[in-house]
């Protein structure tokens, strides 16, 4: 019996020029993942394709592929130094990554190559050091159930940049709950580098009725991957009834194009009883605009912030507007199961940077 070779393969021609340009179509129509293979397959036939290579990178930059974006763009200006877009790609890669040394190093290479590129000076902008100094200013009113009387509550916070990276600040607050005022200070200590963050914060209420009289807490996160950190949060407390300590793994996720973030917690609490308490929390932000940011969160988990540990399911909403370069505004909402009470909370605060 003879068996019949297979048949060939037929042999497929690639058009490279339509195939990029309808992959440049993909990724301006926001469709960068069906961009990416078919700019493959166009430097696989024109590996000298630089306009190819930009939106491969660009592609890869928008999907969040930020190690193959940047491996992608450097190749771009290996190829064609003066290819201003490849240089604003790597400053956006280094803003994602918070690396803004890099960043600026790139958006600095972008504006000498094309001064006056009104997407390269608003870059530069967003990259410029902020103000060393800011202030914090909130408000906050609560209406609870059950006939109780309101609670009130009052912040201020300054802060200042100190060397590259560090930051440091004090705060004051005065709440009263249940016909008690309580004053709380705090001090906090900041500091941001490649990959991740830490803080560590000391307070305490003199002559607490029921805030603590003093606290430690410190924690930050650490970059897992692109877009992906895990975090931590600890604490101990002692209030008038009793210490409680806490620890808090999380996650936070920046989806790609960095205008929606995610976290999540795990909350683990020893009351002042000495017992064992957990939950969760979860949280969304959402940067609308460069100005414009909504949030919004839900939470099983226990709370201690009046002298007793309870159980609270609450959610929350609230908006970030910026009115200018320098002052934002804003508002929240709060709504609390407190099992004895319910508590609804209505916030406003303005933020000022100089």
């Amino acid at each position: 019996m003879i068996v019949a070779p297979p048949e060939p393969v037929p042999f497929v021609q690639v058009d490279p020029q339509g195939l990029y340009q309808s992959a440049v179509a993909d990724r301006i129509e926001g469709r960068p993942a069906e961009a990416v293979p078919k700019l493959e397959q166009v430097l696989a036939v024109q590996p000298d394709h630089v306009d190819a290579r930009l939106n491969l990178g660009l592609a890869l930059l928008a999907l969040g592929r930020l190690d193959e974006a940047e491996a992608t763009l450097l190749g771009v200006t290996r190829q064609s130094p003066t290819y201003v877009d490849a240089w604003v790609g790597l400053a956006r890669i280094g803003q994602r990554r918070g690396d803004l040394e890099a960043a600026r190093r790139a958006a600095d290479e972008a504006a000498r190559l094309a001064p006056e590129d009104a997407e390269v000076r608003a870059l530069r902008a967003s990259l410029a050091p902020p103000p060393p100094w800011r202030v914090e200013i909130t408000g906050a009113r609560s209406r609870l159930s059950a006939g109780l009387p309101d609670w009130t509550e009052a912040r201020l916070a300054v802060s200042r940049g100190l060397a590259e990276g560090w930051s440091a600040g004090a705060a004051v607050e005065v709440t009263e709950r249940f016909n008690n005022t309580d004053v709380y200070l705090e001090a906090r200590l900041d500091r941001t580098f490649d990959g991740g963050e830490f803080h560590v914060v000391l307070g305490g209420a003199p002559d607490a009725d029921y805030r603590p009289e003093i606290a430690l807490a410190a924690g930050g996160a650490v970059r897992l991957a692109d877009g992906i950190s895990a975090t931590l949060d600890a604490s101990v407390a002692r209030y008038p009834t009793g210490t409680v300590t806490g620890l808090h793994p999380g996650v936070r996720v920046e989806l790609p194009g960095d205008r929606v973030q995610l976290a999540a917690r795990w909350i683990n609490v020893r009351d002042e009883n000495g017992a064992h308490r957990s939950g969760y929390t979860a949280q969304v932000r959402w940067q609308a605009t460069d100005r414009i940011a909504f949030r919004g969160g839900y939470a099983d988990a226990p709370e201690s912030s009046d002298g007793a540990t309870v159980d609270v399911k609450a959610w929350n909403v609230g908006a970030e507007v910026g009115l200018t370069e320098r002052l934002v505004l804003r508002i929240g909402m709060l709504s609390e199961d407190r099992q004895v009470y319910d508590r609804d909370e209505l916030s406003l605060g303005l933020g000022w940077r100089f």
